[in-house]
């Protein structure tokens, strides 16, 4: 319900598309950025493509910590709460990150040896 799904649709939760990091509030400051920052920028050179990366896969998130283009965020608790700032601007409650995060275990599935 929180609008999570624009982007991270599909069979794989995600993973099909681009999209600008700091939708609604800028992620990165444009006088600390580093190179690994500008996202997909760095490959096109244009400037349309600054800060964009691709919208990862949600299905195996428990399982790929750290989180993020840079690996700079250490939990899934914070890494969805940073989404909601920045990416649909508003503050999800500790409780439902705890939810979303039981959502996310579930898409795990049986691991077959």
């Amino acid at each position: 319900s929180y609008g999570c799904v624009a982007c991270h649709q599909g069979a794989n939760v995600g993973g099909n598309l681009f999209q600008k990091m700091g939708v609604f509030k800028s992620y990165f400051d444009p006088y600390a950025a580093e190179e690994s920052d500008l996202g997909r920028f760095s490959i096109t050179g244009k400037e349309a493509d600054k800060y964009v990366f691709k919208v990862p896969s949600l299905r195996l998130v428990v399982l790929t910590a750290p989180y993020f283009h840079n690996g700079g965020v250490k939990t899934l608790h914070k890494a969805i709460k940073i989404m909601g700032y920045y990416q649909l601007g508003i503050h999800i409650p500790d409780d439902d990150v705890k939810l979303i995060i039981e959502f996310l275990q579930t898409l795990v599935g049986k691991r077959y040896e």
